[in-house]
């Protein structure tokens, strides 16, 4: 089961779907009710990339380490 990911917008606090792999591919996503942009700022885009493969590292090895 896939979970949608969503963000709180910083102006209304409305839930904004986003794809985590388009967010730090730098795409910004539209808040659905005052449609605020939500992105991260390209000087953090690298950390961001850095991170996801961290975790997704992580996951990797944790998947091994239980079966």
């Amino acid at each position: 089961m896939i979970h949608e990911q969503t963000i709180p917008c910083p102006v209304c606090q409305t839930k904004v779907p986003f794809e985590p792999q388009a967010l730090i591919r730098g795409v910004q996503f539209s808040c659905p009710t005052c449609f605020a942009m939500i992105g991260i700022a390209q000087e953090s885009i690298q950390d961001a990339k850095n991170a996801m493969d961290e975790f997704n590292a992580l996951k990797k090895t944790m998947g091994k380490k239980t079966k």
